[in-house]
Protein backbone atom coordinates (compact mmCIF):
# COMPACT_ATOMS: atom_id res chain seq x y z
CA UNK A 1 0.00 0.00 0.00
CA UNK A 2 0.96 3.37 -0.65
CA UNK A 3 0.93 6.76 1.71
CA UNK A 4 -1.31 9.27 0.50
CA UNK A 5 -1.74 11.33 4.01
CA UNK A 6 -0.70 11.34 6.93
CA UNK A 7 -3.34 12.10 9.18
CA UNK A 8 -1.46 12.09 12.57
CA UNK A 9 0.63 10.19 14.55
CA UNK A 10 -1.12 6.87 14.56
CA UNK A 11 -3.32 7.14 11.16
CA UNK A 12 -2.15 6.99 7.43
CA UNK A 13 -4.44 7.31 4.69
CA UNK A 14 -3.61 5.03 2.21
CA UNK A 15 -4.36 3.59 -1.17
CA UNK A 16 -4.41 -0.07 -1.32
CA UNK A 17 -3.89 -2.61 -4.10
CA UNK A 18 -7.16 -2.23 -5.94
CA UNK A 19 -6.77 1.44 -6.04
CA UNK A 20 -9.65 1.97 -2.89
CA UNK A 21 -8.82 4.29 -0.06
CA UNK A 22 -8.12 2.77 2.93
CA UNK A 23 -7.04 4.08 6.57
CA UNK A 24 -4.32 2.21 8.49
CA UNK A 25 -3.83 2.65 12.37
CA UNK A 26 -0.27 1.91 13.77
CA UNK A 27 1.62 3.01 16.54
CA UNK A 28 3.86 5.90 14.76
CA UNK A 29 2.74 4.92 11.49
CA UNK A 30 1.82 8.77 10.87
CA UNK A 31 4.93 9.63 12.12
CA UNK A 32 7.79 7.74 10.06
CA UNK A 33 6.00 7.52 6.71
CA UNK A 34 5.22 10.08 4.41
CA UNK A 35 3.65 10.35 1.03
CA UNK A 36 4.52 7.96 -1.76
CA UNK A 37 6.11 5.34 0.83
CA UNK A 38 4.77 2.19 1.17
CA UNK A 39 3.46 0.95 4.47
CA UNK A 40 5.35 -2.04 6.22
CA UNK A 41 2.15 -4.53 6.92
CA UNK A 42 3.33 -5.65 10.01
CA UNK A 43 3.20 -2.05 11.50
CA UNK A 44 -0.40 -2.32 11.08
CA UNK A 45 -2.90 -2.67 13.74
CA UNK A 46 -6.02 -2.25 11.87
CA UNK A 47 -7.08 -1.09 8.69
CA UNK A 48 -10.77 1.09 8.35
CA UNK A 49 -12.51 0.69 4.60
CA UNK A 50 -13.29 3.96 3.28
CA UNK A 51 -14.94 2.27 -0.22
CA UNK A 52 -18.14 1.85 1.19
CA UNK A 53 -18.71 5.41 2.20
CA UNK A 54 -20.10 8.52 -0.38
CA UNK A 55 -17.36 11.01 -0.94
CA UNK A 56 -19.06 13.02 1.50
CA UNK A 57 -18.84 11.18 4.37
CA UNK A 58 -15.44 9.94 3.76
CA UNK A 59 -14.07 13.22 3.66
CA UNK A 60 -16.23 13.73 7.37
CA UNK A 61 -14.30 11.24 8.23
CA UNK A 62 -10.88 12.10 7.48
CA UNK A 63 -11.51 15.08 8.81
CA UNK A 64 -12.29 13.67 11.70
CA UNK A 65 -8.92 11.67 12.22
CA UNK A 66 -6.94 14.44 11.52
CA UNK A 67 -8.59 16.20 14.70
CA UNK A 68 -8.71 14.00 17.50
CA UNK A 69 -5.55 12.59 19.29
CA UNK A 70 -4.01 9.61 18.99
CA UNK A 71 -5.15 8.26 22.77
CA UNK A 72 -8.77 9.11 22.23
CA UNK A 73 -8.27 6.83 18.76
CA UNK A 74 -6.52 4.02 20.88
CA UNK A 75 -9.41 3.84 23.29
CA UNK A 76 -12.61 4.39 21.28
CA UNK A 77 -10.73 0.92 19.58
CA UNK A 78 -10.34 -0.59 22.98
CA UNK A 79 -14.07 0.11 23.78
CA UNK A 80 -15.45 -1.08 20.13
CA UNK A 81 -12.94 -4.35 20.11
CA UNK A 82 -14.34 -5.35 23.66
CA UNK A 83 -18.31 -4.44 22.34
CA UNK A 84 -17.27 -6.90 19.60
CA UNK A 85 -16.45 -9.59 22.27
CA UNK A 86 -19.93 -9.79 23.84
CA UNK A 87 -22.08 -10.20 21.32
CA UNK A 88 -22.38 -13.42 18.66
CA UNK A 89 -22.46 -11.32 16.05
CA UNK A 90 -20.97 -8.26 14.27
CA UNK A 91 -21.21 -4.56 15.06
CA UNK A 92 -21.90 -2.51 12.64
CA UNK A 93 -18.51 -1.39 11.01
CA UNK A 94 -19.55 2.36 11.34
CA UNK A 95 -19.37 2.03 15.25
CA UNK A 96 -16.30 3.11 15.75
CA UNK A 97 -16.57 6.26 13.54
CA UNK A 98 -19.93 7.70 15.18
CA UNK A 99 -18.21 6.71 18.80
CA UNK A 100 -15.77 8.36 18.08
CA UNK A 101 -17.26 11.63 16.85
CA UNK A 102 -19.45 11.39 20.06
CA UNK A 103 -17.18 11.08 22.75
CA UNK A 104 -14.78 13.48 20.84
CA UNK A 105 -17.73 16.28 21.60
CA UNK A 106 -18.55 14.51 25.03
CA UNK A 107 -15.36 15.44 25.90
CA UNK A 108 -15.22 18.89 24.62
CA UNK A 109 -18.45 19.50 26.18
CA UNK A 110 -17.22 18.47 29.90
CA UNK A 111 -14.40 20.48 29.37
CA UNK A 112 -16.38 23.39 28.67
CA UNK A 113 -18.19 22.75 32.05
CA UNK A 114 -21.68 21.61 30.09
CA UNK A 115 -23.39 18.45 30.56
CA UNK A 116 -26.09 17.17 29.18
CA UNK A 117 -28.25 14.89 31.36
CA UNK A 118 -29.58 11.40 30.03
CA UNK A 119 -32.92 11.30 31.01
CA UNK A 120 -33.22 7.71 30.12
CA UNK A 121 -30.08 6.24 32.23
CA UNK A 122 -32.18 4.12 34.39
CA UNK A 123 -34.47 2.94 31.44
CA UNK A 124 -31.06 2.15 29.89
CA UNK A 125 -29.51 0.16 32.58
CA UNK A 126 -32.98 -1.65 32.90
CA UNK A 127 -33.40 -2.77 28.89
CA UNK A 128 -29.76 -2.39 28.07
CA UNK A 129 -27.74 -3.88 30.60
CA UNK A 130 -24.89 -5.20 28.41
CA UNK A 131 -25.17 -2.20 26.38
CA UNK A 132 -25.08 0.15 29.87
CA UNK A 133 -22.30 -2.05 30.84
CA UNK A 134 -20.30 -1.89 27.93
CA UNK A 135 -20.80 2.09 28.36
CA UNK A 136 -19.12 2.25 31.78
CA UNK A 137 -16.50 0.33 30.35
CA UNK A 138 -16.11 2.99 27.93
CA UNK A 139 -15.89 5.88 30.37
CA UNK A 140 -14.09 4.03 32.99
CA UNK A 141 -11.50 3.74 30.18
CA UNK A 142 -11.95 7.35 28.62
CA UNK A 143 -11.53 9.17 32.30
CA UNK A 144 -8.22 6.83 33.12
CA UNK A 145 -6.29 7.24 29.65
CA UNK A 146 -7.36 10.85 29.04
CA UNK A 147 -7.33 12.02 32.46
CA UNK A 148 -10.98 13.68 32.12
CA UNK A 149 -14.43 13.24 34.41
CA UNK A 150 -16.94 12.12 31.60
CA UNK A 151 -20.40 11.36 33.69
CA UNK A 152 -22.10 8.61 34.11
CA UNK A 153 -25.03 9.78 31.35
CA UNK A 154 -22.14 9.10 29.04
CA UNK A 155 -22.31 5.41 29.83
CA UNK A 156 -25.81 5.60 28.45
CA UNK A 157 -25.24 7.20 25.41
CA UNK A 158 -22.62 4.98 24.78
CA UNK A 159 -24.94 2.03 25.09
CA UNK A 160 -27.39 3.76 23.02
CA UNK A 161 -24.10 3.81 20.04
CA UNK A 162 -24.00 0.05 20.74
CA UNK A 163 -27.79 -0.70 20.55
CA UNK A 164 -27.75 1.21 17.05
CA UNK A 165 -24.98 -0.58 15.51
CA UNK A 166 -26.33 -4.18 16.54
CA UNK A 167 -27.39 -5.75 13.18
CA UNK A 168 -29.95 -8.20 14.79
CA UNK A 169 -33.78 -6.61 15.40
CA UNK A 170 -35.67 -9.01 17.70
CA UNK A 171 -39.15 -7.44 16.61
CA UNK A 172 -39.59 -7.45 13.02
CA UNK A 173 -43.13 -6.21 13.24
CA UNK A 174 -41.32 -3.05 15.59
CA UNK A 175 -38.65 -2.67 12.57
CA UNK A 176 -40.68 -2.49 9.78
CA UNK A 177 -42.93 0.03 11.75
CA UNK A 178 -39.88 2.03 12.74
CA UNK A 179 -38.42 1.96 9.23
CA UNK A 180 -41.51 3.21 7.35
CA UNK A 181 -42.08 5.79 10.24
CA UNK A 182 -38.67 7.22 9.75
CA UNK A 183 -39.51 7.62 6.54
CA UNK A 184 -41.94 9.69 6.79
CA UNK A 185 -40.88 12.00 9.43
CA UNK A 186 -38.17 12.94 6.81
CA UNK A 187 -40.45 13.20 3.93
CA UNK A 188 -42.53 15.46 6.11
CA UNK A 189 -39.18 17.95 7.09
CA UNK A 190 -38.74 18.13 3.23
CA UNK A 191 -42.18 18.95 2.53
CA UNK A 192 -41.53 21.29 5.23
CA UNK A 193 -38.18 22.86 4.43
CA UNK A 194 -38.43 22.85 0.19
CA UNK A 195 -35.69 25.04 0.14
CA UNK A 196 -32.87 23.13 2.31
CA UNK A 197 -30.70 21.58 0.63
CA UNK A 198 -29.99 19.10 3.04
CA UNK A 199 -26.16 17.01 2.46
CA UNK A 200 -27.65 13.71 3.56
CA UNK A 201 -24.33 12.00 3.53
CA UNK A 202 -22.78 14.57 6.00
CA UNK A 203 -21.94 13.60 9.71
CA UNK A 204 -24.00 16.41 11.12
CA UNK A 205 -27.42 15.05 9.21
CA UNK A 206 -26.19 11.13 10.32
CA UNK A 207 -26.05 12.65 14.16
CA UNK A 208 -29.93 14.13 13.24
CA UNK A 209 -30.83 10.72 11.81
CA UNK A 210 -29.37 9.05 15.29
CA UNK A 211 -31.84 11.20 17.25
CA UNK A 212 -34.80 10.74 15.16
CA UNK A 213 -33.95 6.35 15.65
CA UNK A 214 -33.38 7.05 19.09
CA UNK A 215 -36.61 8.74 19.83
CA UNK A 216 -39.07 6.94 16.88
CA UNK A 217 -37.53 3.90 18.98
CA UNK A 218 -38.58 5.68 22.60
CA UNK A 219 -42.40 6.41 20.70
CA UNK A 220 -42.47 2.43 19.38
CA UNK A 221 -41.63 1.35 23.10
CA UNK A 222 -43.41 4.00 25.04
CA UNK A 223 -40.31 5.24 26.97
CA UNK A 224 -40.95 8.54 26.37
CA UNK A 225 -38.54 11.31 28.30
CA UNK A 226 -39.80 12.86 31.59
CA UNK A 227 -41.43 16.17 30.35
CA UNK A 228 -39.48 19.01 32.70
CA UNK A 229 -38.25 21.61 29.77
CA UNK A 230 -41.74 24.11 29.67
CA UNK A 231 -39.51 26.91 30.02
CA UNK A 232 -36.58 26.02 27.27
CA UNK A 233 -39.30 24.75 25.14
CA UNK A 234 -40.59 28.57 25.48
CA UNK A 235 -37.62 30.04 25.10
CA UNK A 236 -37.10 28.16 21.78
CA UNK A 237 -40.67 29.32 20.52
CA UNK A 238 -39.50 33.17 19.40
CA UNK A 239 -35.85 32.00 18.17
CA UNK A 240 -36.97 29.19 16.18
CA UNK A 241 -40.43 29.08 15.36
CA UNK A 242 -40.85 27.26 11.88
CA UNK A 243 -38.37 23.85 13.66
CA UNK A 244 -40.75 24.49 16.72
CA UNK A 245 -43.36 24.40 14.05
CA UNK A 246 -41.99 21.29 12.09
CA UNK A 247 -41.28 19.27 15.21
CA UNK A 248 -45.57 19.87 16.27
CA UNK A 249 -45.98 18.36 12.75
CA UNK A 250 -43.93 15.52 13.87
CA UNK A 251 -45.87 15.28 17.15
CA UNK A 252 -49.22 15.22 15.17
CA UNK A 253 -47.91 12.00 12.81
CA UNK A 254 -46.37 10.16 15.73
CA UNK A 255 -49.30 10.71 17.88
CA UNK A 256 -51.98 9.27 15.15
CA UNK A 257 -49.41 6.72 14.28
CA UNK A 258 -48.83 5.18 17.80
CA UNK A 259 -51.00 5.15 20.89
CA UNK A 260 -48.69 7.76 22.34
CA UNK A 261 -48.27 11.25 23.98
CA UNK A 262 -45.14 12.63 22.49
CA UNK A 263 -44.15 15.71 25.36
CA UNK A 264 -42.44 19.18 25.48
CA UNK A 265 -39.27 17.37 26.46
CA UNK A 266 -39.12 15.10 23.26
CA UNK A 267 -40.55 18.94 21.18
CA UNK A 268 -37.94 20.59 22.31
CA UNK A 269 -35.08 18.14 21.42
CA UNK A 270 -36.38 17.86 17.60
CA UNK A 271 -36.27 21.35 17.39
CA UNK A 272 -33.01 22.10 18.67
CA UNK A 273 -31.58 19.29 16.22
CA UNK A 274 -34.08 20.35 13.46
CA UNK A 275 -32.31 23.79 13.77
CA UNK A 276 -29.17 22.47 13.17
CA UNK A 277 -29.68 20.61 9.49
CA UNK A 278 -32.46 22.56 8.33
Amino acid sequence: MKVLKSLNNSLILCQDNEGSEVILMGKGLGFQLKKGDTVPLEKVEKIFKLDSLSSTLKTDYIHLFENVSDELIINVKKIVDYANTKFEYPLSKNLFFTLLDHIKYSIERSKNGIVFQNKLLVEIQKYYPKEFSIGCYGIEQINKELNVQLPEEEAGNIAFHIVNAQDEQTNMEETIQFIRMLKDVLMILSYLFPEKEVDKESMLYLRFVTHLQFFLNRMIKAEELPSKDDFLLNSVSNRLPKELEAAKKIKEYVEKELPVTVNNDEILYLTLHISRVY
